[in-house]
């Protein structure tokens, strides 16, 4: 009887490790702030050959929606949650917030880890850093490295003046630019990887968002483009393809192509200028694209959620897929799915598997996603159909049919009276179950925050 318990677990153990040995590595990219129409893949001005090339190769995701901001965008992807269910909806986290993702909702990489993959995150983080429990290493990553929210490119200064770059739970000084080092790290890990154990590896580029700095060889790329801050902001984009590019060379000299996922977007459309200063990548002037998308960064409209994307695997994912309507939270269940991993939450996930709408070019399952809801406005889709509402006096609503209409030129809200009173009582249905907002409970604290220093938008040449 011992002996075959001891055959029975033996077994069991090697079904477990051929499960692993199969499951893919998962290589995430993140953008920051990059505009839709900032790429070459959508006829952008910005060089970037290595994306375009990645982009032909697998599927481009034309209708992938995140959230209005970094963190709630972050945090979307890591739990596969509405960020509205646990307060992270309303902007993002600064060097002086003292709030960040709760503790008691399971991440990406926590699920992961715990089959088996090694898991590393480098870039910014903005999930929280007041205590050490909300860091990455804290969170399902092995590895860290990279900065807890905005810095300067060569410094890795935080707007609040204090040295914000970090290998593990190490504060490091090291020379370099920023999104540079971070294609450097990345290579590393994947040459250093044990083929035998699957990675997830998490990129999480600040680039392109401000403070808008770039090397020279990069900004000798677009002499001819006469506007100083546009140049650099171009260069900060070629200069994350580079990085993108060096991280698809490791892959392939270390042989793990063929066995590895990679998904790119950005966290949220390009950023134009706001009325009032939010802290987190605040421009002066324009630079992003957005393309025939309304709006940017911050805003409930295309041009701040529906963002540049694709994923490639090869003969996984055929080329020349274009995929239906994608949430960032559906990412967590699809991700699991290809790992063999079972999406565990202690609460409902709101992300659908969208693996057979990658892979195979089927219609999205998808008829409602939430682009956000907090307290002074949100945006809702069904099917075709966007509403818009702002709480904030005066009240108003705009309604769009995005099939038709993708541009968001033509407010249908008067002239669809019933279809606008069923969204809106879906609407103020999931309302109800929002969280407060951790960050107007937070900046409501008595503390005193540092003046933000404005780390500028002209490129350094160091």
């Amino acid at each position: 009887m011992f002996t075959s318990r001891i055959a029975a677990a033996a077994f069991l153990c090697l079904a477990a490790g051929a499960v692993q040995a199969q499951a893919p590595n998962i290589v995430y990219l993140l953008a920051d702030d990059l505009g839709w129409k900032d790429v070459g893949f959508h006829g952008g001005k910005a060089k970037t050959p290595n994306l375009d090339r990645l982009a032909a190769q697998g599927a481009r995701l034309e209708k992938f929606y995140t959230l209005p901001y970094s963190t709630p965008t972050r945090a979307a992807l890591m739990t596969g949650r509405y960020p509205m269910r646990y307060g992270m909806q309303t902007q993002s986290i600064l060097p002086w917030s003292q709030y960040g993702l709760p503790l008691e909702e399971k991440t990406l990489a926590q699920a992961l880890r715990e089959a088996g993959y090694r898991t590393a995150f480098l870039g910014k983080w903005q999930l929280g850093h007041f205590s050490r429990e909300y860091w990455p290493t804290q969170r399902g990553f092995d590895h860290f490295y990279g900065n807890f929210a905005e810095v300067d490119y060569f410094r890795k200064i935080s707007i609040s003046g204090e040295l914000d770059w970090r290998r593990n739970d190490r504060k490091v000084a090291e020379p370099g630019y920023a999104t540079t080092l971070l294609g450097r790290e990345a290579a590393r890990i994947i040459h250093a990887q044990d083929a035998a154990r699957p990675l997830f590896l998490c990129v999480s580029f600040q680039a392109p968002q401000a403070p808008w700095q770039a090397p020279k060889e990069f900004l000798d790329a677009y002499k001819d483009v006469a506007d100083e801050g546009r140049r650099t902001y171009y260069a900060m984009i070629s200069a994350l393809d580079d990085a993108v590019g060096e991280i698809v060379s490791a892959l392939e000299k270390k042989g793990l192509s063929a066995e590895t996922l990679i998904v790119f977007h950005s966290d949220n459309g390009g950023a134009l200028p706001n009325k009032f200063a939010t802290g987190d990548g605040d421009v002066r002037k324009a630079a992003a694209d957005n393309g025939p998308y309304a709006g940017g960064k911050g805003g409930l409209h295309e041009g701040s959620v529906r963002v540049a994307a694709f994923a490639t695997w090869p003969d996984k994912i055929p080329a020349g897929i274009v995929a239906e309507r994608i949430h960032v939270t559906d990412m967590y269940p699809t991700l699991a799915r290809i790992a063999g991993v079972k999406p565990d939450q202690s609460r409902p996930l709101d992300g659908i598997d969208q693996w057979d709408t990658i892979a195979a070019g089927k219609i999205s399952p998808r008829k409602e996603m939430v682009l956000n809801i907090e307290d002074s406005r949100g945006a809702l889709i069904r099917d075709n159909w966007k509403l818009i509402v702002y709480a904030r006096l005066p009240v108003r609503y705009e309604l769009y049919n995005i099939q038709d209409d993708p541009s968001e030129e033509d407010n249908r809200a008067d002239r669809e009276p019933q279809r606008m009173q069923e969204m809106l009582a879906r609407f103020n249905e999931l309302a109800w179950e929002m969280a407060p907002a951790l960050y107007l409970d937070d900046i409501q604290k008595p503390r005193r925050h540092p003046t933000p220093m404005f780390l500028g938008e002209n490129p350094v040449r160091p």
